[in-house]
């Protein structure tokens, strides 16, 4: 399935849908960025959409602390 693109902020946040499944895809790490991919409830997506700031709460702790998600982390190709 195609990944469609839902709602993103520039350089901290993309949230995409494939399916039925939510993503939110966020860019880690200082001088060699890369993307962790984050499965999401339907939910939370939802509630992102309405209320971005939720989303954004989510991936600044995403970004805080990557290797604390990477267990959870999916590819997106």
């Amino acid at each position: 399935m195609e990944n469609i693109l839902l709602h993103e902020k520039a350089w901290n946040y993309k949230l995409y849908k494939n399916g039925s499944d939510y993503v939110l895809s966020v860019p880690c790490g200082s001088s060699a960025l890369y993307e962790v991919d984050i499965p999401i409830d339907q939910e939370v997506a939802e509630a992102g959409l309405h209320d971005p700031a939720l989303l954004e709460l989510l991936a600044t702790s995403i970004q805080q602390d990557p290797n604390a998600h990477l267990s959870h982390s999916i590819s997106l190709n």
